[in-house]
């Protein structure tokens, strides 16, 4: 029995409404699984500390104590926090709930309602993101740090609508295909918009060393058979990506366009902590894992490429084009299929903090990406043999002219043949990698 086979279900509060006395409401965001010991970080008033360990990870948490949900505990809590943007003033009433991603507070201030959302283990910085998002996204406008860590993210509450998720899983259960497509093509275009502004606002190049080794952590704490590096292209530099995308956080905005719903970061991010950029590709893929879950959990005769090839084609038609080109998306220098293998991994991590079972498709995923390597490494051999062929050829050609030029008048059979055998072993070395429309799962 493997490691896989040994995670067992567990059980998560979440969306929960509860009083701020319930002991139990912490277990929403905490991986369970884990063991809390003694932490030596001194919490700001307000909050408490709490160190987990186990399963060869370790997370530091920071969680709001009961008196926060009061006016008078909160108002205690915010003046030794550093204050930006816009925030709530003259609190009347504070109702807490939970979420997996942490404790949600629902302010009702003199100028409206508020949400605060409480970052237990921080996560990437959501001032310089928020700042850039089109103005339909639901961004937080303001909020208070602790130690330059996103404590409390706070945002104007708006009437909630059905979001992507819930639409996609009612399209799945009825078999339309286009009204899916549609879905999933307006999807990817809002998130090709954001990126457009983030290449605007900064990129730089392929962290092809850090990346790579952010891959071979992941793979050593979960002790996994799969190893996967990639040459990472020109077409994917590092920017200011969203981290996790899901199409819960997608929603149709009151002018009628798509926007997507900025927030805290998931529990993998606390255990495998990152201080770099990765790139937009990133975000695609863990855009199209996420159709995979919800594909995986509803029964539906729609192939799974379909889905795919709708959210790619979207983002590609607002993304800047050069992350959209074929190189981009080539598994040869990485693509977005060495990203999705990333999501998986996380997946698992997640399974592994709480143990709650082997996660579905996420296991499959890096179950083949053995077989996809060694498919991707013996096409290494029609690369070599296709620039071989080249250079002979234009050594060929290059002797041919040579000829020309002394009147010797021959037809260039041998360039001509070695240009066509180069051309057809590199359209067969890009043939073997998989389409990034098509699972490898």
């Amino acid at each position: 029995m493997n490691w896989l086979d040994r995670l067992h279900q567990a059980l998560i509060g979440f969306g929960r409404t509860v009083s701020p006395s319930e002991s139990h409401l912490h277990n929403a965001w905490r991986p369970s699984a884990m063991v809390e010991v003694d932490s030596q970080v001194e919490a700001p008033s307000g909050f408490s500390s709490h160190l987990f360990r186990g399963m060869r990870f370790r997370i530091e948490i920071l969680e709001p104590v009961e008196s926060l949900s009061t006016s008078e505990g909160w108002q205690k809590a915010i003046e030794e926090l550093t204050e930006w943007g816009e925030v709530p003033r003259n609190i009347q009433s504070i109702i807490i709930e939970a979420s997996e991603r942490g404790p949600v507070f629902e302010i009702t201030a003199e100028d409206g309602l508020w949400l605060a959302e409480i970052q237990p283990w921080s996560g990437p910085n959501l001032r310089s993101r928020s700042r850039i998002a089109p103005n339909d996204f639901d961004v937080p406008c303001g909020g208070y740090l602790h130690e330059d860590h996103e404590l409390i993210l706070l945002r104007r509450k708006r009437e909630v609508s059905n979001d992507a998720a819930e639409v996609l899983s009612d399209h799945l259960q009825r078999n339309d295909t286009e009204s899916t497509q549609t879905l999933l093509h307006r999807c990817g275009a809002a998130l090709g918009r954001y990126h457009l502004a983030a290449e605007s606002e900064w990129t730089n190049p392929p962290d092809q060393k850090r990346w790579n080794e952010r891959f071979h952590e992941i793979e050593v704490r979960l002790k996994s058979a799969s190893l996967w590096r990639a040459p990472f292209t020109r077409g994917a530099p590092a920017t200011l990506d969203l981290g996790d995308v899901r199409l819960s956080q997608f929603f149709e905005s009151n002018s009628g366009s798509m926007g997507i719903r900025i927030g805290p970061s998931r529990l993998a991010y606390g255990l495998l902590q990152n201080e770099f950029d990765l790139p937009a590709i990133r975000d695609v893929a863990s855009l199209l894992q996420d159709i995979s879950r919800i594909h995986y959990n509803n029964s539906s005769e729609i192939e799974l490429s379909i889905l795919r090839k709708a959210v790619i084609d979207g983002w590609s038609t607002t993304a800047p084009p050069s992350w959209c080109s074929k190189r981009s998306f080539s598994a040869h220098t990485g693509g977005v299929v060495i990203w999705e293998y990333e999501q998986s991994l996380l997946d698992v991590v997640e399974a592994v903090s709480h143990q709650s079972g082997a996660p579905e498709p996420a296991v499959t995923v890096i179950k083949k990406v053995p077989a996809l390597q060694k498919q991707l490494f013996n096409s290494r051999i029609l690369s070599a043999l296709w620039i071989m062929c080249a250079l002979l050829g234009i050594r060929g050609a290059y002797n041919w002219t040579s000829l020309w030029l002394d009147g010797d008048l021959l037809f260039p059979y041998i360039p001509l043949i070695l240009f066509s055998l180069a051309y057809i072993l590199r359209r067969k070395y890009h043939a073997a990698a998989p389409p990034p429309e098509n699972p490898i799962h």
